[in-house]
């Protein structure tokens, strides 16, 4: 195989893996928008509750970052390629979540072309440079185990923004519960891969 198959082969990959995960993404943030009430005297089935618990997940700070770090990870070859792929990857997913969530939105407020444009323009830019970020900290981690610090920083950030409220609903549990198992992970897999990285060093002296 030559380099341009390898090459045409790579992006397709990307394309696909992108395609997939964007649309899971968007799915699942437009349920998280919609949401059923979970505070006191709420009365919520099993099944919305778990489908509620997972597409408020995926639609948190901290998944959409770790999506983009994986993202940096499987396909960045090199930083600036990395970065452009995590610019794809965050438009699409972006882009499906405000095609799907026009589908579900019934409202009768009329926007004008400028608040329109303004929320395009803040979300996709927000998201933007998020998503760049996650897939520079993706690609990075090949280099360097010091970047998984930032999970344990952006997670306890999450933690202080959700708030002493969060913890008054089972939905609001269960995320910060798992915000504290991811926390945790992250920090044992950087500390594993520092081990690893020091191991394969005294080896090679």
């Amino acid at each position: 195989m030559n380099d341009n198959q390898m090459k045409l082969k790579h992006w397709r990959n990307f394309i696909l893996f992108s395609v997939v995960v964007a649309l899971i993404v968007g799915c699942f943030s437009v349920v998280s928008d919609h949401s059923p009430y979970f505070g006191e005297g709420s009365n919520v089935s099993a099944l919305e509750t778990v489908t509620s618990y997972i597409a408020i997940m995926i639609n948190s700070l901290p998944m959409w970052f770790i999506v983009a770090m994986i993202v940096g990870y499987l396909y960045g070859r090199n930083l600036k390629e990395g970065i452009l792929f995590g610019a794809i990857y965050t438009t699409m997913a972006i882009t499906f979540y405000f095609i799907i969530g026009s589908v579900f939105e019934e409202t009768a407020i009329q926007s004008t072309t400028k608040e329109i444009i303004t929320v395009y323009v803040t979300w996709y830019g927000t998201s933007l440079v998020g998503g760049c970020i996650g897939v520079a900290a993706g690609f990075l981690y090949k280099k360097t185990p010091y970047v998984l610090l930032l999970l344990p920083v952006g997670l306890t950030l999450q933690l202080l923004l959700n708030g002493y409220r969060s913890w008054s609903n089972s939905i609001g549990i269960a995320q910060n519960i798992t915000f504290c198992i991811m926390m945790i992970f992250s920090i044992w897999l950087f500390l594993n891969a520092k081990r690893k990285n020091r191991t394969s060093y005294d080896v090679q002296k």
